[in-house]
């Protein structure tokens, strides 16, 4: 799972889930067959994306102003005419009216279908993985104030996760999130290009029951984005309170709410919260975006495993390079877990580069570095991960990566990995 939503198995036949999917894939071809958000602008999924679903700096520009155009052009930008739900004569007569909005001309969705074939070096064994998981995607905006984003994910053809997010847009500097929370938050995109999850989004508490990658579960946040001097740059902030610990059955495990809070500041480059400079385009160098983000994350939470309590706590620090053709990111996390009686420490950090060979071929590698206890003898776990990554088209993805483990303990593991991802 990519997302921070609730994850749930399901018992029901797999023929009903398969032909539930069915039925709304063909609701989605109905509705033009293309992402929602290039269907509603009529742009390419480059404008917003490095490569899907890495996001470049309109992307992120587009995101902070709630799923809209910056700079106040969404209204002349949308190329969908959507549906009015009454009359702006509603507004000067309410309460005694319902106030008016609207909705997307068409059903805001998207499909993506993702296959693998793998190859594990210790078996010597090939697998193909097709389908792997079916992602459906929705969002959108009611009016100018009201956002929404989720996901519902069948995987593996037994599990079925799902997020969602509903918010209140007071302006790119403010917004009221309610739904799935935390995760996006560990690392500075949260959206990564390879197969393999970062390495620090698996950490877990010492009694084992809450780790980074399943996030916070639901609950609310505040979060904002505002431009630097002249436009450029600027500062992101978020501050949020969710559940925590839950699991397949249980929205919520004990009785403690969990803290977070994510604070960004981004010298150079486009403006955080965008503008009409710098606008990527089909026919624009949409991968350049010359600055340096800064970011630092913390998380604090209890969990419980039967009668007992583990309080932990994770801090982090990150970087965002962008210079031409070169992306560097570096994440480096601490957590901190106490546990009958026990205090245990752990560490892990990543850096990673990509390389726009062509806008359409991209040159990725990642080192990562492992301590789940610092305090013992277990020696940490690091690996490589080269990759190249394929845009065929600007919705059709194919990657080929390496997992390589360079510490004595995981010798003869890993493998290579080929995946294709096609949204619509």
């Amino acid at each position: 799972m990519k997302s921070n939503g609730h994850l749930l198995k399901i018992n029901i036949p797999i023929i009903v889930a398969m032909l539930a999917l069915f039925l709304v894939s063909l609701a989605v071809k109905k509705a033009s067959a293309i992402p929602a958000f290039a269907r509603k602008y009529k742009t390419s999924c480059i404008t917003c994306h490095y490569a899907f679903p890495k996001l470049n700096a309109f992307g992120k520009a587009f995101h902070n102003n709630g799923y809209r155009y910056p700079g106040g052009q969404d209204a002349e930008m949308i190329k969908e005419e959507p549906v009015s739900l009454g009359s702006d004569a509603y507004k000067r007569v309410w309460p005694n009216a319902i106030w008016p909005t609207d909705i997307a001309g068409t059903a805001p969705f998207s499909v993506q279908a993702v296959g693998r074939v793998l190859y594990f070096k210790s078996d010597k064994m090939t697998s193909f993985e097709v389908p792997h998981e079916f992602e459906l995607f929705y969002g959108g905006t009611f009016d100018s104030k009201i956002s929404y984003f989720g996901e519902v994910e069948l995987e593996h053809e037994s599990e079925l996760g799902y997020t969602f997010n509903v918010q209140y847009d007071f302006n790119p500097g403010l917004h009221l999130k309610f739904g799935s929370v935390g995760l996006e938050h560990a690392t500075p995109e949260g959206l990564r290009l390879t197969v393999a999850h970062y390495n620090i989004t698996n950490l877990r508490n010492q009694s084992g029951t809450w780790r980074i990658r399943s996030g916070g579960g639901g609950g609310m946040e505040i979060w904002g984005a505002m431009n630097g001097a002249g436009g450029k740059g600027g500062f992101t902030y978020a501050l949020g309170i969710a559940n925590g610990q839950h699991d397949e059955e249980n929205y919520d495990i004990n009785k403690s709410k969990d803290l977070y809070a994510r604070a960004t500041y981004k010298i150079g480059g486009l403006g955080e919260a965008g503008g009409t400079a710098g606008q990527a385009s089909a026919t624009s160098a949409f991968y350049i975006d010359n600055s340096v983000r800064l970011g630092g994350f913390v998380y604090s939470g209890k969990a419980t495993k039967g009668s007992l309590e583990d309080k932990f706590s994770v801090l982090g620090a990150d970087v965002d390079w962008w210079l031409n053709r070169l992306n560097i990111v570096g994440t480096l996390l601490t957590m901190q877990s106490d546990y009958m009686g026990i205090e245990r420490k752990s560490l892990a950090y990543f850096a990673e580069a990509n390389y726009v060979l062509y806008p359409w071929l991209i040159a990725y590698t990642r080192y990562e570095f492992t301590d789940v206890n610092k305090d013992d003898d277990v020696a940490a776990m690091t690996s490589i991960i080269p990759a190249m990554i394929i845009m065929l088209r600007a919705n059709v993805k194919c990657s080929l990566e390496y997992n390589l483990p360079l510490d004595t303990a995981s010798k003869g593991g890993g493998g290579l990995t080929y995946q294709f991802n096609i949204a619509f």
